[in-house]
């Protein structure tokens, strides 16, 4: 995507779009929060749960994430965003004109996009090649935030996830270890991560003793 705009407008059209997607403007990893948790706690799990995975361009999670939310905000511009821009009197006539100029520049199909991102992710990230999802997104989203491959395959698969297991693992989670957990865990991650929890509180218990 051309880099035709200042920073001024791109924080300005980031804004705008972000609320109308689920992973909102800024990068903040669930995945990693949970992985630097459990290091901190001194539990150890036999697998990753957290990937910093390639992007395409070679660029920062954080900063492709920007890129994702304005390819939103440029392929939904006229049926979302057009008037708001024109009606926005903190915008000068020329801001608009250089947003309008921006979007007929870059104009393509979303899904076109990310379906091409997804291309590209696989090609640099062999870990998540075997993935099939209909939903580039899942891939795209997933390692972005940098999600293990067994939740994104998971989370992708929507005809065979488990909610209400989900909603248990979350709750237990929470209420026994203080782990607030906001992402979808694949059901061995999940296991693997409670009986670690749950080891960790035996030999605690055992040091507690002596």
């Amino acid at each position: 995507m051309n880099k035709d705009l200042d920073k001024k407008l791109q924080f300005y059209i980031v804004n705008m779009a972000a609320p109308d997607l689920p992973f909102g403007s800024v990068w903040d990893s669930s995945a990693k929060k949970l992985s630097d948790t459990l290091y901190a706690r001194g539990i150890k799990l036999p697998k990753k749960i957290y990937y910093e995975y390639k992007l395409p361009d070679n660029i920062k999670a954080s900063d492709f994430l920007a890129r994702l939310i304005k390819d939103y905000f440029v392929s939904n511009f006229f049926s979302s965003y057009a008037k708001r821009v024109l009606t926005d009197k903190k915008l000068t006539m020329s801001d608009k004109a250089k947003i309008f100029k921006y979007v007929w520049n870059n104009r393509a199909s979303y899904e076109k996009m990310t379906k091409q991102y997804e291309i590209e992710i696989k090609k640099l990230n062999p870990e998540l090649s075997h993935i099939p999802v209909k939903n580039s997104r899942s891939i795209v989203y997933g390692a972005t935030f940098g999600f293990a491959p067994d939740e994104i395959e998971y989370f992708s698969d929507s005809d065979n996830r488990d909610t209400d297991a989900e909603n248990k693992v979350i709750e237990l989670l929470d209420k026994k270890y203080g782990i607030k957990l906001t992402y979808v865990l694949a059901p061995q991650t999940a296991k693997i991560i409670i009986d670690a929890l749950e080891q960790n509180v035996h030999y605690n218990n055992i040091a507690k003793e002596r």
